[in-house]
Formats: C-alpha cells, sequence, structure tokens
C-alpha cells in the first residue's frame, strides 16, 4: 500500500483571493524595495489591510513571482523572480488576459496545493462546494504527510472557487468590484446560482499559443517524452488538458494552430495513425517572453 509522500500547504491565502491591483502593487513593492515582506508598514504604504498583505505575499509566492533569497528570508523578505521582472517590464499592471494565463499555469502546476488538486486529479466535471471539499480532504487523507482539517479543507476549496468561478452573462468582471479577482475572466470554471452548482469548461477561451506550448513543453520534460500524443496532451497529469480545463477537442485546434505557424522547434506529425506534438524544452518564462514579443509588449 502506497504511504502518504507529498507535503501540501494549505491556508496562506487567509481566504483573499488576488484581486484587481494587488500584483502590481507587490511587483512594484520589489522593484523599489528589493523584497517584499508583509508588515504593518508595507500595508500602510499599499494601502491595503494588515490580512490583505499577508494574502499579497502568498499569492506572489504561488504564482511564481517572489522566490527565497540565499539568505535570511524571514528577515530579508521574499525577492522577485525572473518571471515577475519579465511581467513587470512587458505587462507592470497585469493588464493582458495572456498574462494570467501564464500566471495559472504557474498556480496550478504549483504541487501540494488545492490548486494544482483541482486541476490536475479533481476529474468531477460538475459538483457542488461541499462535494468538492470532501474529494479534497479525502485526496489529502490519501496523498499528504499531514492530511487537511475539515475547517482547512473548506477555506482553501472556498477561496479557489471564489477565484476562478464566474456566472455565465453576469460575472463580465468589474475591476471596480473591490472583491472581484481577474481569474475568473479566464473562463474555467462556471458557476450555477440557481442550482447551487459548479461546473468546469472543456473548451477554454483566449489561451495564448504560447501558453499552451509552455505546458506542453513542460510535461514533455517531466515525462522524458520528446513527442507527445494529442490524447495524451489531453488527459496526462499536470498537462494541458487538465490545467487548461480543455478537452481532446480543444487540443486538436491548438495543434493545428501552432503546427501551422512559425513557433521555433514545434512539429507535428503522425505514427500509426496519430499525431503527435513535439515542442522544444524551454522555461515557462521563454514562452512568455515570446507571448510579450508577440503581442507587443511594453518592453518588446
Amino acid at each position: 500500500m502506497n504511504q502518504p509522500s507529498v507535503r501540501f500547504q494549505y491556508g496562506g491565502h487567509v481566504t483573499f483571493p488576488v484581486r484587481y491591483g494587488w500584483l502590481p502593487k507587490g511587483l512594484s513593492q520589489m522593484a523599489r524595495e528589493g523584497t517584499f515582506a508583509p508588515s504593518t508598514d508595507v500595508a500602510d504604504s499599499l494601502g491595503l489591510g494588515s490580512k490583505m498583505v499577508e494574502s499579497l505575499a502568498f499569492w506572489l509566492s504561488s504564482m511564481g513571482l517572489s522566490d527565497v533569497p540565499g539568505d535570511d528570508a524571514r528577515r530579508a523578505g521574499r525577492v522577485a523572480t525572473n518571471m515577475a521582472k519579465l511581467i513587470s517590464a512587458n505587462d507592470p499592471y497585469c493588464e493582458l488576459p495572456g498574462t494570467w494565463w501564464f500566471l495559472h499555469l504557474a498556480l496550478a502546476r504549483r504541487e501540494g496545493t488545492v490548486w494544482s488538486w483541482f486541476f490536475n486529479d479533481y476529474s468531477e466535471r460538475i459538483f457542488d462546494r461541499i462535494g468538492c471539499t470532501d474529494a479534497f480532504l479525502q485526496h489529502t487523507k490519501a496523498k499528504a504527510l499531514r492530511p487537511a482539517s475539515q475547517a482547512m479543507a473548506t477555506k482553501d476549496v472556498s477561496c479557489l472557487l471564489s477565484a476562478y468561478a464566474s456566472r455565465p452573462g453576469v460575472d463580465i468582471v468589474d475591476p471596480d468590484d473591490v472583491g472581484a479577482c481577474p481569474l475568473r475572466e479566464l473562463g474555467l470554471v462556471i458557476k450555477h446560482d440557481a442550482v447551487a452548482r459548479f461546473e468546469r469548461s472543456r473548451v477554454p477561451v483566449g489561451v495564448p499559443p504560447e501558453a499552451f506550448l509552455a505546458c506542453v513543453s513542460l510535461l514533455s520534460d517531466e515525462t522524458e517524452k520528446d513527442a507527445l500524443s494529442l490524447r495524451e496532451l489531453a488527459t496526462l497529469r499536470r498537462g494541458p488538458g487538465r490545467i487548461l480545463c480543455a478537452g481532446l477537442d480543444f487540443v486538436e485546434e491548438m495543434t493545428g494552430r501552432v503546427g501551422g505557424k512559425a513557433f521555433r522547434g514545434v512539429t507535428v506529425d503522425t505514427s500509426a495513425g496519430e499525431r503527435r506534438l513535439e515542442v522544444p524544452s524551454r522555461e515557462l518564462t521563454d514562452w512568455l517572453q515570446d507571448f510579450y514579443r508577440r503581442v507587443g509588449g511594453a518592453a518588446s
């Protein structure tokens, strides 16, 4: 019998989804001061409450924008990553949807979290809040070195759903809504108020081809496969099908798009009647830089 082996992280968000304007504040703080460490002074400087600035620190870390420096992190705070510097240079106010697709990739690939579990391991397409919470709780009992408590599982799932779930035809997200989260604009999870259910998308809209390729590239590295079949891309854990809430039709469409354009090193071939996509091994930030070059980022 397999023993629990994953070190899970719970909480940290202080129940706040990331909000409009938060990441630009954090990026600016790191550029100005060299580090980000939540404190009363930083909260006052950024115009946030003390709990909000704690949550901002969590989101900067979880989305791959801040990291521990080589010295005493508790004293020095966290420093900007290459991804943070790239976004600061090209989309400092985090206004481009493509930026948020890459932030989503970083978040959903963060193992040992509710975000990774939901987008890689939870298979229900239509679900309710209680069932989702119970599934996460059972998953941590089976996989985590330290399983979640009922209260913590409830808080983590509630934060995830608040961050991603939008109501069809209603949540054209208003940045002036102080509680709104930009991740809702990705349309990955739909909230049906009338029946108290949530639905996972199967045809995501607006995914940049560079984000799709980044997901394929990272999966190829992890599986040690030069080329992956479209079915593998649609079904494998940490692949674009799982992380982007996409079905095989979407994977086929995106493969046709990237195979017919001048994406460096990307090839599509057919073997034994099955199409396979080969994508070069590159860092997430390399693909993000390609995206900014294509759309004309500020520093391109």
